[in-house]
């Protein structure tokens, strides 16, 4: 079964001070698939599920590491937390995006299967 979820938080910073969207305009691409974390520090949301994507660390030669680029949005993110608690099967693809240069607030929408 497949759900589409918006990605939102993409115009903020993460806290390294890389910016979301400049990660999103370099990397991101329909069909990439992207890593699913439950952020259980977070006091605001105890369901919050973070958005990340495999970037290359010096152009590939030292492999690759994750990028956050947003979160779910919150009513999509409680039924897909009890998911991933409970350990069933999850994955997440870029379903498609808009970032162009002039605008601050990239679109992500996913695909989630399980």
């Amino acid at each position: 079964m497949g759900r589409t979820v918006n990605v939102v938080g993409t115009e903020n910073c993460n806290p390294d001070g890389s910016s979301r969207r400049n990660i999103i305009r370099r990397f991101v691409r329909e069909d990439l698939y992207v890593t699913l974390r439950r952020e259980q520090h977070d006091t605001h949301d105890i369901n919050t599920v973070a958005v990340y994507v495999s970037t290359p660390r010096f152009f590939g030669l030292l492999g690759t590491t994750l990028k956050q680029i947003g979160y779910l949005k919150a009513s999509a993110s409680e039924s897909i937390a009890s998911k991933m608690d409970t350990r069933e099967s999850l994955t997440g693809r870029v379903g498609s995006y808009y970032a162009p240069t002039g605008k601050n607030h990239p679109r992500v929408i996913l695909v989630l299967e399980y």
